[in-house]
């Protein structure tokens, strides 16, 4: 048995985290909250992702949009974009990888907005071509 798995190791570690942060500066306590921010975001991907710079047709239900995707998986994008949004957006997506000859049209969700672009989780169930074509590229890394 995993010291981490006794509740009353958990316990002990959780104490001794907690005292320890509380001896912290606070500019070490932001940058721990950054860091513990970046992981909560690493954390959550379900699906592998591989950085791209592929152009992106878009449109929300009010406006057309045309950025870059900086990253793909199977499961989403993220856009590179100064444009504001909110989570919960419903997103129609359009764009091709260079080792396709068909165009990607695909529904999402925005489920995360940052400074620079916005995470988008698709919705519609990819076709099995298009899950072979993204396990492709994002294999090939």
């Amino acid at each position: 048995m995993d010291k981490t798995d006794r509740p009353e190791d958990v316990n002990r570690l959780t104490q001794r985290l907690i005292q320890a942060v509380a001896r912290l500066t606070p500019q070490r306590k932001q940058m721990l909250d950054e860091l513990l921010q970046e992981w909560e975001r690493l954390d959550y991907r379900e699906d592998s992702r591989i950085a791209c710079f592929l152009p992106v047709d878009y449109s929300t239900s009010d406006r057309v949009y045309q950025d870059f995707i900086n990253n793909l998986s199977q499961g989403g994008v993220f856009i590179e974009t100064m444009s504001p949004f909110r989570a919960g957006q419903a997103i129609s997506l359009t764009f091709s990888l260079p080792t396709a000859q068909k165009t990607f049209k695909i529904s999402g969700a925005i489920v995360r907005t940052e400074e620079d672009g916005i995470g988008v989780k698709f919705t519609k169930k990819l076709t099995p071509y298009q899950k072979e074509l993204i396990h492709s590229a994002v294999t090939r890394k």
